[in-house]
């Protein structure tokens, strides 16, 4: 059975997405939080395949040891703009797949450095996840890439229907929009 790790597994956004990985597959999930209580606590709402353990992501030597044992790892424990990319790392040296939900350029822009690395470790590295730019980017380009041509591309942000996320969502964006904003397509 698949072994998933979500690194702020009991934030807003981590829970909403162990959830709905309890709800619609077989793997087993481990939560993690700063905070033991919490996180045994959000685990025990979810179900029996469900377990939270303690981790400060500044104990490198925790951080590789929860990373060594599961399959894939998701990084849910932004906000991402001042966040360095140890995770990422430790998931290519362990060789362990990795997804996050980044919405940061700058966070990207060094994410991107160890393309290589994770292509060599062969793992697949996935970042910008989340809703925004993540997945209207990804949208977006698909779109773009079925017309000839391409005049205009507006998008509307609207966070309902975001799992409860909402109002982190848009803390962090009006965080982010203090500086150029930067698409990829």
């Amino acid at each position: 059975m698949l072994k998933v790790l979500i690194i702020g597994g009991v934030g807003r956004i981590g829970c909403r997405i162990a959830e709905d990985l309890v709800r619609q597959t077989e793997v087993v999930v481990t939560l993690t939080s700063r905070h033991r209580q919490a996180g045994q606590q959000v685990a025990r709402s979810l179900g029996s395949q469900v377990q939270a353990i303690e981790l400060d992501l500044q104990d490198h030597d925790g951080l590789r040891a929860a990373i060594a044992t599961h399959d894939l790892v998701i990084h849910c424990a932004g906000p991402f703009r001042d966040r360095d990319v140890q995770v990422l790392q430790t998931c290519i040296q362990n060789e362990v797949n990795y997804l996050d939900v980044s919405d940061h350029p700058a966070f990207s822009e060094r994410a991107l450095q160890y393309q290589e690395q994770a292509r060599a470790a062969g793992i697949t590295a996935i970042i910008n996840t989340g809703v925004f730019p993540g997945i209207s980017n990804s949208m977006v380009r698909q779109d773009v890439e079925a017309l000839d041509q391409a005049d205009t591309i507006h998008l509307s942000y609207v966070v309902a229907g975001t799992g409860g996320a909402g109002i982190t969502i848009m803390r962090t964006t009006f965080l982010g929009l203090i500086e150029p904003f930067l698409g990829w397509l």
